[in-house]
């Protein structure tokens, strides 16, 4: 039996602006994304002989046609000659509707690790094109890069230039509704000008300086508590801090790894057993400089 193990990273938005709302009922959005090391699911795919199947270990996570992933497995199955059945089991790490990207992240994994068992040889840009069909942020996690998101998250420029950023990751375990967070975004920001925003960012000042969440304000009014966390970040020695998507994760953004590990060693110590607290780091343009 081929099979494939593969990690299936979490992702932070360092910008999120909601513009006008499209004929479909969706926002348009202007995003900066960058991928996390440190915070990933495990994806395991096994080709076997007959039927399809995808398995998560979260309750809360639907199995089967009820999962994006499996979504993902459908569209890059289209392009396989092979009559095959295939297996997928996800075990989660990246906390479920944090603002994370774990479920569009499991299903570009799924679309690669395919595109590799069944050694198909679909180009990158054909697999974003799949990866489009199935979620707005699936590309993304296809292109594995620093990227400015526009459109519905589908419209990817590359980032040229991204320094790594060490950040603490704290999710409470709230659950936010998306949708009503979008809906009570008002007109009046939807329709403002917006400044360019640049494509090179040398230091991590310069990154500090572009960061915005259209939701935040929206979301904490909301969840007060995200609020003291963000404040607690800074206390704790945050250069800044942010929420992620529409929440409810907050990251805070370190100069480096020991001030990071002691801010981690506070949140531990003091914060409720249900709240997830991760040490990561962005991806950053690095590897590809």
């Amino acid at each position: 039996m081929q099979s494939l193990k593969l990690l299936s990273p979490a992702k932070i938005n360092l910008r999120l602006d909601v513009l006008d709302k499209r004929s479909d009922g969706y926002h348009n959005l202007r995003n900066i994304m960058d991928l996390v090391t440190g915070i990933a699911d495990e994806v395991e795919i096994s080709i076997v002989e007959k039927n399809l199947s995808v398995t998560c270990d979260h309750e809360s996570v639907p199995d089967d046609e009820e999962n994006i992933a499996f979504r993902a497995l459908k569209e890059i199955l289209a392009y396989s000659s092979r009559n095959v059945g295939v297996e997928v089991s996800i075990k989660k790490h990246i906390p479920v509707a944090s603002g994370m990207g774990g479920g569009s992240s499991n299903a570009a994994t799924v679309i690669k690790g395919i595109n590799d068992l069944l050694k198909l040889k679909l180009p990158t840009e054909k697999l974003v094109k799949i990866g489009a069909k199935v979620g707005s942020d699936v590309p993304f996690f296809i292109l594995e890069a620093p990227a400015l998101a526009e459109g519905m998250g589908d419209e990817l420029t590359p980032i040229k230039s991204l320094p790594k950023l060490p950040l603490l990751v704290i999710n409470p375990g709230i659950r936010v509704s998306t949708a009503a967070v979008y809906h009570r975004v008002s007109s009046s920001r939807r329709h403002r000008q917006l400044e360019e925003l640049p494509l090179s960012y040398r230091t991590k000042k310069d990154v500090i300086d572009v960061l915005h969440n259209d939701l935040q304000r929206i979301t904490f009014r909301e969840i007060p508590v995200l609020k003291e966390i963000e404040e607690e970040m800074i206390a704790s020695g945050a250069s800044a801090s942010m929420m992620t998507g529409s929440g409810p994760t907050i990251f805070g953004i370190f100069s480096d790894k020991n001030s990071l590990h002691k801010a981690f060693e506070k949140f531990k110590k003091n914060a409720p057993e249900t709240w997830q607290i991760f040490e990561a780091e962005t991806v950053g343009t690095s590897k590809k400089a």
